[in-house]
């Protein structure tokens, strides 16, 4: 092997472009008759699979009948020590080949006689009988609906067969023969849609499978993790019957309640192992075998969740409500470690998840029946209760507490270093969104009794140990506690009138955040006043002190090197500032009361009234202790960071209007504050940026205090905020003031309007003489760095939503600014957006749209050169951008945009036909996981590209939407009109108005252009425009758009059919449907006369675009 990676770079591009060539039909098969060596027979293998996968129409037809008898005679020449990447390339190849091959009938007994005469060969032919059913859902071959419906046929006229087969194979006493059986059945279960209840065997194949899942200590895991997949499929088939009498669903249901004691006798296995060396042997026996039995309990709580919701019955009655089910699920939660684990918890989350919110949405439909019930019901409803019938949902209250405990007991840590315990973390995330379902079924205020009570009785145990312990101390051991209420906290009351979360905060969580506390508490602790924002707001004595030491939190360590961190005090300081930005976010001025108890409602004239708001009374520390700190926090989560300023940024915004929190008051202080808080607030980040400038700093690393992104998303997380500024200025009168009162509103009507109109005048004098400088330098400094130029255009964007025309007079600068910055830096394509964000802004200011124009026409010269030929494929991002302000353009500039004579109309469209075809052409289409995939493969690169190809698509598809949207309503000739005026040789007529000249001019690349790139003749892409437009349409439509995006296919045939004479637009559908190659090369017939004359009746006959998009994905279905 040579040590060159460069060399085996090369290697493995030549060998992947030998793969597609058709001379590796004839040189793999050869490779693998020669058998030299391991590495040239897997390569022959993957690389005959891979060209039949992909490549089957170029082998001609008389070939098929050649390559399967050498598949055949490859896969017999196996052994028992053939590498088993080799083996399974091979059996896979089998299995796709009998899914493409049409002339091959009766092919599953064919292959089970030609390879069952010997024990090694019948060993592989289980594989391939596994591997047939799930190749037949590969999208990868392409087969098509007709052929997947002729392969069912087959798999019906086999499955008994099949099934004799491998019930005689499961009498081998050989385990690793049994967990090929068992996968085989599960592959059939899972994919060939034809297994039904009777076809079970359950003697000797099912009993044999449970007999396996009771004998966990003698069985391999390969056995044991195969009976239990077959089990989940028998499972899930019980739950797409939804069969209230399957005899299956009550054999499968009081067998695995027997799998209860199973589970127990593993867990005492590993508590009784004697010495830390057998306890870990036992634990990593019995640990994969309990995996498999909770997901089986997972999928039998998931199966009965209706009876268990509508009609749960006591344990141990036997029906399908047996609430056993639930004890099964609890049995997994609650078995003590070490083999209770959290990896093992989180199985059940998914049937937790549906069972709560099953039940929630039967309690409400309950609750609204019995509203309309009349006297009569009413009454037999509470004789009912009176005898002791249980209501359905209350019966599952009990076990969702217990589910609740369980899980509190999983979510302590036992280290104080939560920053690497990733397993953790992601564990309380999980708990999080569950106990979001819980909540809504138990209720929060149950639920967070029942956490306060138990760390109350934690106060008490430690003080009755021991007279010292102090306030940190009962935290510790309640910090799981903690964290569960921090799941409860947003939905209790805050008014909190028991007072349970004032004695919580004031008597345990603030003592024991002071001094010196652990990191992990103090995060936990943040967490839990971040989620108690709006309580905090209504009990501003205790805010203040959870302020104060939130910011004590993210003082002290202020100028301390990362190294020279406490164990997750990084993350302890992000929790602060986001809890701190979540306290700033809620601005609530409350009434205070009188003396004899009234509540005293402000007036505009009688702001002393009301309660200082967090920004308010704290913005001097939250500017001077919190913000002007950051530069030497430079180990801050960035995130954590940015939350903070998202926080100031929408109090500022509740700050600046006439109520928060449902109470009208005066905001001319604050408006009047407003500028100078945003000069203040920005001026950190301002001056970061002007001195990573002014010293020339190169970035060193990404998220690190040198990189100007950091900078630029503080800012851009504040004026994100500010959207809504203009409408928050802009509504200064109010009618919920009393009478008495209306006439001091009325006097002050004028001075609201005057402090609006003041806040703004001095915003946007700090935008243009303050920040907008500094901006104009980053896109000058950093011109060729993609990544600033990103985030520096997201913050004009966020600038220009903010202001939006108020920004008139800095149009031009900014206008002559991205022009210079795209075509001398690095054309980014985020310049593109920010210019789409310009259009959307000034696009209906009419002395604005010519230099919108111009700025496009100066733009889309380099980015149209750059997406030509490959580049389309390579740059969807920009496609993206480009065709979204082409979309904008057509919404407010269509008249001056269509008709300017330095924009190729017939460029651009054609560009834009070519993009609806990225999905198909693009890194990762067509693209499936393969079973022996590369460590080193892009995968996760192809998914982003395939995901960026298809946004290209659409946003193409829109902009073709809009475009003949306008064009139907602008035109003065009919397409028909036109198209004759042009076949006679005529000159058209001279349109009244440049709408109509513009609709003109798309009616003339519809119905007679020529393709601006010079393609073959016999391509039917020649046609014209609306051809080539409906044509890549369909294409796009059948052979790789997600169906997500088929309504705005949908939307271009609806709206062309309506604009486009129906003879005229009848024909494009045809020849569309004719280039779609509808009878393969090897005969296999994708649609059917019949099929294709149905979906053009259903698109020709469509009164809506959602018609057309059923008839479009029934019809990609024949391709895919």
């Amino acid at each position: 092997m040579n040590p060159d990676t460069s060399i085996k770079e090369q290697a493995s591009k030549w060998l992947c472009e030998f793969q597609k060539s058709v001379y590796a039909w004839q040189i793999s098969d050869q490779l693998l008759y020669m058998n030299r060596d391991l590495n040239s027979c897997y390569f022959g293998a993957q690389t005959i699979r891979k060209k039949i996968q992909c490549h089957f129409t170029e082998l001609p037809g008389e070939s098929h009948e050649g390559l399967k008898n050498s598949l055949l005679q490859h896969v017999r020449e196996l052994r028992e020590n053939t590498s088993l990447p080799i083996a399974n390339q091979l059996c896979l190849a089998v299995a796709d080949l009998f899914c493409h091959m049409v002339q091959w009938k009766d092919g599953i007994k064919d292959i089970v006689s030609k390879l069952s005469e010997a024990e090694v060969s019948c060993s592989y032919l289980i594989d391939i009988l596994k591997f047939i059913p799930e190749e037949m859902n590969s999208s990868t071959l392409r087969l098509g609906m007709n052929r997947r419906h002729a392969l069912m046929s087959q798999f019906e006229g086999s499955k008994q067969f099949v099934l004799e087969f491998l019930s005689h194979r499961a009498k081998s006493e050989q385990m690793v023969i049994l967990a090929k059986v068992y996968n085989c059945l599960a592959s059939w279960w899972d994919n060939t849609g034809i297994m039904v209840e009777h076809d079970v065997p359950i003697d000797p194949l099912l009993n044999t499978a449970f007999a396996i899942l009771r004998n966990p200590s003698t069985t391999p895991e390969s056995t044991f993790d195969a009976a239990s997949q077959w089990v989940l499929a028998l499972l899930y088939q019980c739950k797409q019957l939804s069969n209230s009498n399957s005899e299956l669903l009550r054999w499968l249901q009081e067998n695995i309640y027997s799998l209860v004691s199973i589970v127990q006798e593993c867990s005492n296995s590993v508590a009784s192992a004697l010495g830390s060396i057998q306890q870990q042997e036992q634990l990593e026996l019995y640990k994969d075998r309990c995996t498999c039995l909770a997901h089986i309990f997972s999928s039998l709580a998931r199966t009965l969740r209706p009876p268990l919701v509508d009609q749960p019955t006591s344990p141990g009655s036997g029906g399908f409500g047996d609430l056993r089910t639930m004890e099964c699920i609890l049995v997994v939660l609650e078995i003590p470690p070490p083999l209770g684990s959290r990896e093992l918890a989180s199985i059940t989350f998914h049937a937790l998840h549906s069972l709560a919110d099953d039940a929630i949405r039967h309690r409400s439909m309950s609750a609204a029946v019995s509203v309309n019930q009349g006297p009569l019901e009413s009454s037999v409803n509470n004789s009912n209760a009176s005898t002791g019938v249980t209501r359905p949902v209350a019966a599952l209250i009990p076990y969702f507490t217990r589910v609740v405990v369980a899980l509190t007991s999983y979510c302590p840590s036992n280290t104080s270093d939560l920053e690497s315990t990733d397993e953790l973390r992601d564990f309380r995330e999980d708990v999080h969104d569950l106990m979001q379902d819980i909540l809504g079924l138990v209720g929060a205020e149950a639920i967070f009794v029942e956490l306060y009570n138990y760390v109350q009785k934690l106060q008490m145990l430690a003080m009755s140990e021991n007279a010292q312990a102090s306030a940190y101390e009962v935290l510790r051991e309640s910090e799981a506690c903690l964290f569960m209420l921090t799941t409860v906290a947003k939905r209790l009351s805050p008014r909190d009138p028991e007072e349970h979360i004032s004695n919580l905060i004031s008597k345990l969580v603030l003592p024991g955040l002071t001094g010196p506390c652990p990191p992990p508490l103090q995060e936990v602790g943040c967490m839990l006043y971040m989620e108690l924002a709006h309580w905090a707001a209504c009990h501003p004595q205790l805010r203040r002190q959870i302020v104060n030491q939130l910011i004590e939190i993210i003082e002290k360590p202020a100028g301390v090197e990362s190294q020279s961190l406490q164990p997750g005090q990084k993350l302890a300081v992000g929790a602060a500032l986001s809890a701190l930005g979540s306290l700033c976010a809620v601005y609530r001025a409350t009434p205070t009361s009188t003396p004899n108890g009234d509540v005293s409602i402000p007036s505009p004239c009688n702001s002393d009234s009301l309660r200082l708001a967090l920004i308010d009374e704290h913005w001097q520390d939250l500017v001077n202790r919190v913000a002007y700190n950051l530069p030497r926090l430079a180990w801050v989560p960035i995130h954590d960071a940015t939350h903070f300023f998202a926080g100031i940024g929408r109090g500022l915004m509740c700050s600046v209007g006439t109520g928060g929190g449902g109470v009208e008051f005066d905001p001319r202080a604050s408006r009047q504050a407003f500028p100078m808080r945003v000069a203040q607030i920005c001026s950190v980040s301002l001056e970061c940026l002007s001195k990573l400038m002014d010293g020339n700093v190169p970035i060193e690393g990404s998220d690190t205090l040198s990189d100007p992104r950091v900078w630029l998303d503080y800012l851009a997380a504040l004026f994100r905020t500010f959207n809504c500024l203009l409408r928050r200025l802009g509504n200064p009168s109010s009618s919920q003031w009393d009478t008495r009162e209306r006439n001091a509103v009325d006097r002050t009507t004028s001075e609201m309007v005057l402090s609006a109109q003041d806040c703004l005048a001095e915003c946007l004098q700090l935008v243009r003489e303050v920040i907008w400088p500094v901006v104009t330098r980053v896109l000058t400094h950093y011109a060729s760095r993609m990544r600033p130029m990103e985030h520096v255009c997201r913050l004009i964007r966020f600038i220009v939503r903010c202001f939006s025309v108020h920004l008139r007079d800095l149009l031009p600068e900014l206008a002559e600014k991205i022009v210079l910055s795209y075509t001398t830096g690095g054309q980014h394509s985020s310049f593109l957006y920010l210019t789409s964000v310009l259009v959307d802004e000034f696009g209906e200011q009419l002395d604005c749209r010519v230099g919108l124009v111009n700025v496009y026409e100066a733009l889309s010269g380099p980015t149209l050169k750059s997406i030509s030929g490959s580049g389309l494929i390579q740059q969807p991002h920009t496609v993206e951008d480009l065709f979204r302000l082409c979309t904008r353009l057509v919404q407010h500039c269509a008249a001056v945009f269509l008709t300017s004579s330095r924009i190729n109309l017939n460029e651009l469209c054609d560009t834009a036909v070519s993009s609806l075809n990225l999905c198909c052409a693009g890194p990762g289409a067509g693209s499936s996981s393969d079973d022996t995939p590369d460590p080193n493969s892009p995968s996760n690169d192809e998914s982003s590209s395939s995901s960026a190809s298809t946004s290209a698509s659409a946003a193409a598809a829109r902009f073709f939407i809009e475009l003949i949207i306008f064009t139907n309503e602008a035109c003065e000739e009919t397409p028909m009109q036109v198209v004759q005026i042009l076949v006679s040789g005529r000159q058209l007529p001279t349109p009244s108005c440049q709408s109509a000249l513009a609709a003109q001019n798309v009616i003339v690349w519809l119905t007679y252009s020529r393709p601006t790139q010079p393609t073959d003749p016999s391509n039917m892409n020649n046609c014209c425009g609306g051809q080539r437009l409906v044509s890549a349409l369909l294409q796009a439509c059948c052979l790789g758009l997600m169906d997500e995006r088929f309504p705005e296919m949908a939307d271009i045939l609806y709206h062309l059919k309506v604009m486009i004479n129906q003879e005229m637009f009848l024909n494009w559908l045809k020849n569309a449907v004719a280039n779609l190659s509808t009878i393969r090369t090897d005969g296999l017939v994708q649609a059917t006369q019949e099929q294709i004359t149905d979906f053009q009746d259903v698109v020709m006959n469509s009164s809506r675009s959602s018609t057309i998009v059923h008839a479009l994905d029934s019809f990609s279905r024949l391709f895919r």
